[in-house]
């Protein structure tokens, strides 16, 4: 027999099989590598979470010295028929004290406004066309036909306008308003002889400033909103009568006097200052003024004059 056929014969050793690591089941308490870590989550019962989501809910509007000003503001805009600007950093503040002002003005029955209206309110979600203008004054209105073509919106839109006797036109969020729109608000403002007052933050007054030869066909629309009021942030003395109302509104049978504890007071400033401050440095860079002397930036600094602290 030759050696090929016995090397034929021969049986083959079988080729080792690498060893698999031993998975480890892991034990109470243990976290999988794979699965990512959420931290840790204090548990409740059901009675619990729903009462801190009710509490979580409560936003009462608590009407301030700063607020006393800017209706007495809008007053005199709305009986004078002025177009003028509302310049924040408390953004939220603002939207709260203008929805109090729109709904201390205006009734609704049945989701629709009840003749006369003198006061609109319309918040601009996202950078807006003259189109989506025209649909967010619909909604507020809650007029189901505003759709079609950009002449029938127009025409609608002025047409419910004068039958609502509407006297006072409010944009929040106006620095998302296109060069159209802002066009349009003024065409309508010298139409009706309404007043029209744009809200945002002070990247507006950046928009509108006609400077630079691009910025010619701002200058209409400067001259139109001349006027200006600025809205400041909540002052440490006035966080005292905001919690104190604040707690009224949660309804606790012992109210824990947390409007009294100065470290918690001292605390809500330092978030309100850290919360201007972050406000003011965006829209610093917004408008392109990050890197400019200080000279450029006191415009913005005017904003904080309550807390007197050096950003």
């Amino acid at each position: 027999m030759s050696q090929s056929s016995l090397s034929l014969g021969q049986p083959e050793e079988p080729t080792p099989v690498p060893a698999l690591p031993e998975v480890v089941a892991p034990s109470d308490g243990a976290t999988s590598t794979s699965v990512a870590k959420l931290g840790r989550q204090k548990k409740r019962s059901h009675e619990q979470q729903a009462e801190v989501e009710r509490i979580g809910q409560i936003e009462p509007f608590v009407g301030l010295e700063r607020d006393e000003r800017l209706f007495t503001a809008l007053n005199q805009w709305r009986e004078l028929s002025i177009c003028a600007r509302l310049i924040t950093i408390d953004r939220l503040g603002l939207a709260k004290s203008l929805k109090f002002y729109t709904q201390s003005l205006t009734k609704r029955r049945s989701g629709l406004l009840v003749t006369p209206a003198p006061v609109i309110y319309v918040e601009i979600e996202q950078n807006s066309s003259l189109t989506d203008l025209f649909v967010c004054i619909g909604e507020f209105l809650a007029h189901p036909f505003y759709s079609g073509l950009l002449p029938q919106l127009r025409s609608r839109t002025l047409a419910t306008l004068k039958s609502y006797k509407v006297k006072l036109l409010i944009i929040n969020n106006a620095d998302m308003l296109s060069f159209a729109a802002f066009n349009e608000l003024m065409r309508i403002a010298e139409k009706m002889r309404i007043s029209v007052v744009l809200a945002g933050s002070p990247y507006l007054n950046e928009i509108l400033e006609p400077k630079g030869v691009k910025k010619n066909k701002y200058i209409n629309i400067h001259n139109t909103f001349l006027k200006f009021h600025h809205y400041n942030v909540i002052n440490k003395e006035d966080l005292p009568t905001v919690i104190l109302e604040w707690e009224k509104k949660v309804g606790w049978s012992k109210p824990l006097k947390l409007w009294a504890d100065k470290d918690i007071v001292a605390t809500l400033s330092r978030c309100f200052l850290w919360t201007a401050a972050s406000a003011l440095r965006k829209s610093a860079r917004n408008c392109g003024l990050e890197n400019r002397p200080s000279s450029s930036t006191d415009q913005f600094s005017q904003h904080l004059p309550c807390f007197g602290q050096e950003l």
